[in-house]
C-alpha cells in the first residue's frame, strides 16, 4: 500500500484523508524494494532486534521511507524502515468501517464488495498460516 498524505497534510495514517494506492506483491515499481527486503534483509530483522531465536510475527507490517533523491532509478533506490508494526495491524481495505468524526456510524456494511473480498483474502491467508503453525506444534 502506498500511503500519501492529503494535500497539505503530513501524516498518512488512517482517517486523515490520505490517499491509499494498493499494489500487489509483484508490482514492478517496487521490485527492487521487495526483492531486497525479502531475499536479503528479512533474515536480519529478528537478530537485529535481539530476537534471533524467534520467528517473524505471523501478521505484521513494515513501513518503508524512500531515502533516495527524486529521480533515482528504481533499481538504485534506497529504502529505510520507518516502523515495524505487529501489535495493531489494521486491514486498510476495511477503513470504510472506521468510525471517525465525519463517519460516526460507519459499519462493516460500508466496506465495498471489492475491499471486503480482499480483506477476507488476507484474513483467510492468515488463518490458514496460523492453523498450519498450530498443526505442526501439535505433531
Amino acid at each position: 500500500i502506498h500511503k500519501k498524505p492529503k494535500e497539505g497534510g503530513i501524516s498518512a495514517v488512517g482517517g486523515t484523508g490520505s490517499i491509499y494506492t494498493y499494489y500487489g506483491p509483484d508490482e514492478a515499481k517496487f521490485k527492487n524494494l521487495t526483492s531486497n527486503f525479502l531475499e536479503r534483509d528479512l533474515v536480519k530483522v529478528m537478530p537485529a532486534l535481539g530476537l534471533a531465536a524467534e520467528p517473524v510475527p505471523l501478521w505484521w507490517t513494515t513501513d518503508f521511507i524512500l531515502a533516495s533523491p527524486e529521480g533515482t532509478p528504481a533499481e538504485e533506490e534506497k529504502w529505510i524502515v520507518g516502523e515495524f508494526n505487529c501489535s495493531c495491524v489494521g486491514i486498510s481495505r476495511c477503513l470504510a468501517a472506521y468510525c471517525k468524526d465525519d463517519t460516526p456510524k460507519a459499519t462493516v456494511e460500508d466496506i465495498s464488495k471489492e475491499d471486503m473480498e480482499e480483506a477476507m483474502r488476507y484474513g483467510n491467508l492468515m488463518g490458514d498460516k496460523a492453523k498450519s503453525i498450530l498443526d505442526k506444534a501439535k505433531a
